[in-house]
């Protein structure tokens, strides 16, 4: 337990842009401490990102050979796949647009098309957001172009479903909303303020600086599993977001960051994610205000978590309850005419006369592991 949260503190060091105070921290790191810093980066998706940090920051010296030519071997492998993705996302854009249709990178997307194409962000899939009106044409594009469906979701989910190609690195996951709570990050408000870009001619666009905070943070804190919920946190999303705080990131509008989800009642996961993210990634604090308490409690709870993994699994059911019973997703189902606690029960009422026991005896033990349910 003592050596993860090492590890943890270890992996978010070398992630850090600054290098002074930790050059000579580095150098008295044991084997055992880095094989557990290493498994760590490659669980939250960080390996390519620690070369990088370490290779700016002057300190790829000053750590273990064999960890140097694996996080090499990892950056170099990593960069060669966006490489491809890249291209991928050119010619089904290019598609796209052939067939009339406006395509909007979400996500590492997002910066995938930026030039050259970025070496050191992992990047699972191609999240795709087309206008709902134009599925068809996006359906029959996709398919035109070998692309058949591998997931799909069910009718009124924010997103349709995963394509995949034969050959290609990754799937590409297509959306009509951003998040399965559409009603705090409208898909029609992102398109409104999202950015132009055009590159070899094709021309998509990306989220503006402001939304891609938003929806970093609500891709990380409250969407699907609900980490804030959990008391958990990825590194990848944490490190993306302090990306967004340093001085020479491109202007994000953090009143209206913080104003749009306290309007939602979301304020705490918001504090509690940056606050997180300046404590181990020593992101600067850019929101109106100081934190709240019951956001440095919440970060408190996931180091303690992330310390004694066993306390995560015992609080799944009450996590899973918390998130199904969120004030904003009370909002997003039934509006606010109505006091929060008769929403609340009606929403009870309604999933237990619409489910059998096994059904919510599943969702109450839904985890990372089992994200469909327990046994499911």
């Amino acid at each position: 337990m003592i050596r993860s949260l090492r590890a943890l503190h270890l992996v978010c060091d070398c992630l850090r842009t600054d290098a002074a105070g930790h050059l000579q921290r580095l150098r008295k790191i044991d084997d055992t401490t880095w094989s557990y810093a290493i498994a760590l980066a490659n669980e939250h998706l960080v390996g390519p990102a620690l070369h990088a940090a370490l290779e700016r920051t002057g300190r790829l010296a000053d750590i273990p050979d064999a960890v140097r030519d694996y996080l090499a071997l990892l950056h170099q492998s990593n960069a060669a796949r966006n490489d491809c993705l890249r291209q991928q996302a050119l010619e089904l854009i290019g598609a796209l647009g052939n067939a009339g249709v406006d395509a909007l990178l979400l996500k590492g997307g997002a910066t995938l098309l930026s030039a050259p194409a970025p070496s050191a962000r992992m990047i699972r899939d191609l999240d795709l957001l087309v206008p709902r009106h134009a599925a068809d044409r996006v359906f029959t594009t996709l398919d035109n172009l070998g692309y058949r469906a591998i997931a799909r979701y069910p009718a009124g989910h924010h997103a349709y479903g995963d394509f995949a190609r034969p050959g290609e690195p990754g799937a590409v996951d297509l959306h009509f909303e951003l998040i399965d709570t559409p009603h705090v990050l409208p898909a029609q408000d992102v398109w409104r303020r999202a950015d132009q870009i055009v590159v070899q001619g094709r021309r998509f666009f990306v989220p503006s600086p402001t939304d891609r905070v938003l929806h970093n943070v609500l891709h990380a804190q409250v969407h699907f599993l609900a980490n804030y919920y959990r008391g958990a946190f990825e590194l990848r999303q944490l490190h993306e977001f302090a990306s967004f705080t340093r001085d020479d990131a491109p202007g994000v509008d953090w009143t209206f960051v913080a104003g749009s989800l306290t309007r939602h009642r979301l304020r705490t996961p918001l504090h509690a994610y940056a606050l997180l993210a300046h404590r181990l990634l020593d992101a600067p604090w850019k929101l109106p205000g100081a934190p709240a308490v019951a956001a440095r409690l919440q970060v408190q709870r996931c180091l303690l978590q992330h310390r004694v993994p066993a306390l995560a699994g015992w609080g799944t059911p009450l996590a899973n309850v918390q998130s199904a019973f969120a004030p904003h997703r009370m909002a997003g189902l039934y509006g606010q005419q109505s006091p929060l606690l008769q929403r609340r029960l009606h929403h009870a009422s309604r999933f237990l006369r619409k489910r059998d026991a096994g059904d919510w005896i599943a969702r109450l033990l839904r985890s990372e592991a089992h994200p469909r349910g327990w046994r499911r």
